[in-house]
């Protein structure tokens, strides 16, 4: 039997090579260099592993985030690098992985897990779903050119930044921007500042990545945008990759930017979140392509944590809610949670329920990626609603969503 644990740090090479295999990737490892820790990667006790002896057979990183809830900020592990050597696999080893991840991350205080998956299905069977859809939106640049002297308000500079650059107002704009968007992962929670120096890594010179911060005529930071320049069908495109802003002008001010580049790009091209309404740039909206993406799926971790930080409504009520978790046991069982003005109380108990929920779905309700009328059309299985609806469709309502970070 295989057994299943973190990696030690002269194993994490390891899952680096499997890596390559199972992504398709090419990297020299008789080079020096790469037999050495990225010094801005993940951490070796980020690392879980199915092993045989010494030997890896599968393995995932298990990423350390804090993440943005409903006006809190909460432990996230995010997963990422999910993959099996060919010849050890259809032997059950990632779910194997995930029994003891799971449980693990309950107790040390999780309350979200997410993940960018290859198919959603296989992920279904660990009660992760989808969590958050992007709108894929295609503008020609030409259509953007006057953006930023459409609006007189809109008199600002960009500054260009360069990896070693400072970060701390790109952290301002981003602070402000995930404060009330459910998913958005603070930068600043991994030490010496690690997660901006990744963030800023790119060298344009080479890559073709740009990063562009924005400031308004008396000086204050309002967004930053990063996009690549992307060759495709005998055009170069501007695919935004990132873009934050503290307020409406900071996000005109940075998409102003395109006025500047209409010249370079045929295409603007960004993986929005979709609170953004794309029609609202200019007036014709025959010129906009949008296409709604489903991307990345969530679970909730600790079911109770959740249920009382989870925005309530106004006024006073109590529902009853029985939950059905396959992988994390703990989470199994009716809750009775009361809300009014002193908060939210959550306790266990034994009476009848208003509603009965799977965890993928409850994942989604608790999160606000759907509302409950939404949740009600599923072709999924594991929603009823029995009693108590009005209370419910005012409890599960839809938030604005967006997970920030690219694992």
């Amino acid at each position: 039997m295989p057994e299943i644990r973190k990696s030690e740090p002269d194993e994490l090479i390891q899952l680096y090579r499997l890596h390559t295999i199972a992504y398709n990737l090419r990297n020299d490892y008789s080079k020096e260099e790469n037999q050495k820790p990225d010094p801005l990667g993940h951490p070796a006790d980020w690392a879980w592993g199915a092993f045989e002896g010494k030997k890896l057979l599968a393995g995932m990183f298990e990423i350390d985030f804090l993440m943005r809830f409903d006006g809190h900020s909460v432990k996230m592990s995010g997963v990422s690098g999910v993959a099996t050597l060919l010849e050890a696999r259809n032997r059950g080893l990632v779910r194997q992985i995930f029994e003891r991840f799971l449980p693990s991350a309950y107790e040390k205080g999780v309350i979200f897990s997410n993940l960018t998956p290859f198919d959603h299905d296989f992920y279904r069977k660990f009660g992760y779903e989808v969590a958050c859809a992007r709108n894929y939106i295609t503008i020609n640049t030409g259509d953007l050119s006057d953006l930023s002297l459409s609006d007189a308000n809109l008199k600002g500079e960009f500054v260009h930044i360069l990896p070693g650059d400072d970060t701390s107002l790109l952290e301002e704009v981003h602070s402000a921007y995930i404060d009330g968007i459910n998913h958005g992962i603070h930068r600043n929670y991994w030490p010496d500042n690690r997660a901006w120096n990744r963030f800023t890594r790119e060298d344009p010179y080479t890559t073709g990545t740009y990063l562009y911060l924005w400031k308004d005529e008396t000086g204050k930071a309002r967004s930053y945008i990063k996009y690549q320049d992307v060759f495709e069908d005998g055009d170069h495109n501007m695919s935004v990759t990132d873009l934050a802003f503290t307020d409406r002008k900071g996000l005109y001010g940075a998409l102003g930017i395109t006025g500047k580049l209409s010249a370079q790009f045929e295409n603007f091209k960004w993986l929005a979140p979709t609170f953004i309404e794309p029609f609202d740039f200019f007036g014709d909206a025959w010129s906009v392509e949008t296409e709604i993406r489903p991307r990345d799926m969530t679970r909730i971790v600790n079911v109770k944590a959740a249920l009382e930080m989870m925005r309530r409504p106004y006024g006073e009520g109590e529902y009853i809610i029985e939950v059905q978790d396959e992988n994390i046991k703990a989470n199994d069982g009716k809750y009775l949670v009361q809300f009014g003005k002193e908060g939210t109380k959550v306790s266990v108990t034994k009476k009848d329920e208003d509603i009965c929920c799977d965890i993928q779905t409850l994942s989604q309700l608790v999160t606000g990626y759907r509302s409950l009328e939404s949740a009600m059309y599923t072709r999924q299985e594991g929603l009823e609603v029995y009693d108590n609806e009005e209370t419910l469709k005012r409890v599960f309502t839809q938030r604005p969503q967006h997970i920030t970070e690219y694992y």
